[in-house]
């Protein structure tokens, strides 16, 4: 195809087609302004000794320090591995600061997706799904890796990994498009970074509380202890009980959340990092509600919920003969995660930093919860270890790193319907095995050809291997299946950037990703087979980056072309009970991403975000023929996304106010790849807004908040069909949540 031609259409839609701005991303000075990431000054592609961060070039619009000046100031990341200024960066990433999170009152991965063009993360019971760009996965299945990852620290969390609280944070960081070459297998759609709060030499106590509706309360302590000169201790906890959303009382919380971390620096030459963290959900899973069905008569409605209220998920009285086991009910969720983690630096001289990073974890996930009128468990265990070694250098004309990196993930789960556990339900996915693990060597590196321009290469060999076994339903009695096979593939990034002026970059890329094939839950036949192959996709990305009138307006744009070969498409349906994973051949994605921030004094600031995204099927057709879906919109990927915010500070003399106010539009999507009617959402709007006042000394602050103000209901994942009312147009759903409001107060010493 022609790319060009792409790029130009691009470019017509979102000039004339929306209003082309964004949001983006500013200064966050943070708790103390002299700790944060976003508000240090670090040499540009230093070689890295902190934590592990992305690419980026966008967003921190939640500034809880007051300004002083009305410019927007520097912000850190480690997209690259390396440290760089986020505007020296080549690529459209988005950076929240810990600080920014904390005034947002953003506890999860999940409400992240309100800061980030062109993404949804969203939830599947005890999994997350990160669509970034349209590319993502709907099946929390064992044996089906996601292709977008994230990562704690710079180490890999499965799926069911990414329902912890987030809480000590210093940095998120959401680099889109495929990361093949410095992060390897399944980054194909893009990478999301998490970065903890390191100990400090400095003694600090922290304490957040927050109340709301829902009878929520939310705390948060940290405590950071220095240990004479060479070592420091930190220690944080976060704790939320709420009541259920649902009329039945499920999706509450009893979550607790635990994190020790130490820094031990007995040199100037060493630095070593260690942290270990515990995470336990309580209260009740969610329970999937029926969308798209008129209750009185089973007819297709698409925007139609059971009840007036959404979040009601218990049946009208005329359904009360009808209910298999009676009204859904507030399940258990039994869920326990346990990680540790490392990260060791030692400098030869000024230019080489050697750094190993291992990790370990071991996880229990078992939530039963009710799919419309009838109930299910999902179970699942993951035992993971990680390594990373990588050697990194930083020179006048040179900035490169080379690595090895080698992991092993064994899980194992099963899905039940209609009861919760396979003495009572009906098997729906056994696997009883997944292994899989892999070894990679990678390397990338940035040259100046001259003061204003330079060329990025890079690569990464990977060798992946995975084994499967289960048993499927075949008749009346469980079967055994079996699967076995091993990967091999090359990914290479290309790059090179140009200052046209002293703070205008332009910059264009190519690079690619992988994912490694898999098996559907059941077992070969001559006429069918029951692995799905690996997916792989190309990337092309070119944009500007640029800091206008005295550094008060950040204007950034960037263009993207991914070609997708063989996305994993998959699809359960609560009518059929049948799950299946699918390549589909050909996927063609192309859009624009536009981040703006505007800065016309001290006290205000203006972000606007505005992502266009083109995803669609060029090729897919079932392999048995039976069905043809090219031309559809890939599924969580509407074509605008649009996000924009705004404060301002009041000044009181001892202290400032600040109000605060973001809204996010989303244009209609849909929940499969077959675009199951009752499985679309609506375009909707959702707002939240806060104000905040905060001392002068910056020791204490209070503040009330309100989130999703229209009280939208917007759907999570959704399967389709609806079991009853019985209408396989219908839909299955997980809810995004309510109206939500509270207050909040932050203590810091």
């Amino acid at each position: 195809m022609n790319i060009g031609k792409q790029f130009a259409t691009i470019i017509a839609a979102t000039t004339f087609g929306m209003p082309n701005l964004a949001l983006a991303s500013t200064t966050d000075p943070g708790r103390n302004p002299d700790t944060t990431a976003a508000g240090s000054t670090i040499t540009a592609a230093a070689p890295e000794t902190d934590s592990e961060k992305t690419d980026a070039t966008t967003t921190s619009p939640n500034v809880p320090a007051p300004q002083d000046t009305a410019t927007i100031g520097a912000v850190i990341v480690t997209a690259h591995k390396q440290k760089q200024n986020l505007q020296e960066t080549p690529a459209a990433i988005t950076a929240i600061s810990g600080a920014a999170l904390e005034a947002e009152g953003v506890g999860d991965i999940r409400a992240v997706e309100e800061f980030v063009p062109s993404v949804r993360f969203q939830q599947e019971g005890a999994s997350t799904e990160i669509y970034i760009r349209g590319v993502g996965s709907t099946l929390d299945f064992p044996q089906i890796d996601p292709p977008t990852s994230l990562n704690f620290n710079g180490i890999y969390i499965p799926r069911e990994g990414t329902s912890v609280g987030l809480y000590d944070v210093d940095q998120i960081e959401v680099l889109p498009g495929p990361q093949g070459t410095l992060y390897g297998r399944s980054t194909l759609g893009g990478a999301v970074n998490v970065n903890f709060r390191r100990p400090t030499q400095e003694r600090e106590t922290s304490a957040l509380v927050e109340a709301g509706n829902y009878d929520l309360l939310h705390t948060d302590l940290v405590q950071n202890v220095p240990v004479g000169r060479t070592l420091a201790f930190r220690g944080a906890i976060d704790y939320t009980s709420r009541n259920g959303y649902m009329t039945s009382g499920a999706d509450s919380a009893k979550d607790f959340g635990g994190r020790l971390s130490l820094l031990y620096t007995p040199s100037s030459a060493l630095t070593a990092y260690l942290w270990g963290a515990t995470a336990n959900l309580g209260g009740s899973p969610p329970n999937l509600v029926p969308k798209g069905v008129n209750p009185a008569n089973g007819a297709l409605s698409p925007n139609q919920f059971l009840n007036n209220n959404p979040w009601d998920d218990q049946f009208p009285a005329s359904y009360a003969s009808k209910l298999p086991m009676g009204q859904p009910q507030a399940e258990h969720w039994g869920y326990n995660n346990k990680m540790v983690g490392a990260q060791v630096d030692y400098k030869f001289g000024g230019n080489l930093t050697l750094t190993y990073i291992p990790s370990y974890l071991t996880l229990l996930s078992s939530p039963d919860y009710w799919l419309g009128a009838f109930p299910a468990n999902k179970t699942d265990r993951y035992e993971q270890t990680t390594h990373e070694l990588r050697l990194a250098g930083a020179g006048s004309r040179l900035n490169w790193l080379a690595g090895l990196y080698a992991y092993r993930l064994v899980s194992h789960g099963t899905f039940v319907f209609d009861g919760f556990s396979l003495a009572t339900g009906v098997p729906v996915n056994i696997v009883d095995h997944n292994r899989i693990q892999g070894t990679a060597a990678f390397g990338q590196g940035t040259a100046s050809i001259s003061d204003h321009f330079r060329v990025t290469a890079g690569g990464r060999f990977s060798i992946d291997d995975r084994d499967g076994a289960g048993r499927y339903a075949n008749g009346a009695e469980l079967s055994p299946y079996t699967y076995g096979h091993n990967f091999n593939h090359f990914d290479f990034k290309l790059g090179a950037d140009y200052d046209v002026a002293p703070h205008v970059m332009l910059y264009t890329s190519v690079q690619t990703g992988y994912q490694p094939g898999t098996f559907n839950a059941y077992a070969s036949t001559p006429q069918s087979s029951n692995a799905v192959d690996s997916s792989s996709m190309t990337a092309y990305t070119t944009g500007v980056k640029s800091r206008l009138l005295d550094d008060r307006l950040q204007l950034n744009d960037e263009l993207f072309y991914y070609d997708y070969r063989d996305l994993f498409a998959s699809a359960y349906d609560t009518v059929t009970q049948r799950t299946q994973t699918f390549n589909a051949q050909k996927v063609e994605i192309y859009g624009n991403q536009i981040d703006v921030v505007y800065k016309p004094t001290a006290d205000d600031q203006f972000n606007i975000s505005n992502g266009y995204l083109h995803a669609r099927n060029k090729d897919f057709e079932l392999p048995d023929g039976t069905a043809n879906y090219d031309g559809y919109q890939l599924q969580y990927a509407p074509d605008w996304t649009i996000s924009a915010g705004y404060f301002h500070d009041f000044q009181l003399g001892h202290g400032y106010l600040r109000a605060q106010a973001s809204t996010r539009y989303e244009s209609p999507f849909y929940a499969d790849f077959n675009h199951t009617p009752g499985g679309r959402q609506r375009p909707y709007t959702k707002s939240d807004a806060s104000l905040t006042y905060n001392v002068a000394s910056g020791r204490w602050s209070i503040g009330a908040w309100v989130k999703n103000i229209e009280n939208v209901a917007v759907i999570a994942a959704t399967a389709g069909g609806s079991n009853l009312p019985f209408n396989p147009d219908g839909a299955t759903a997980f809810l995004e949540a309510p109206r939500t409001f509270g207050l909040r107060f932050t203590l810091y010493d």
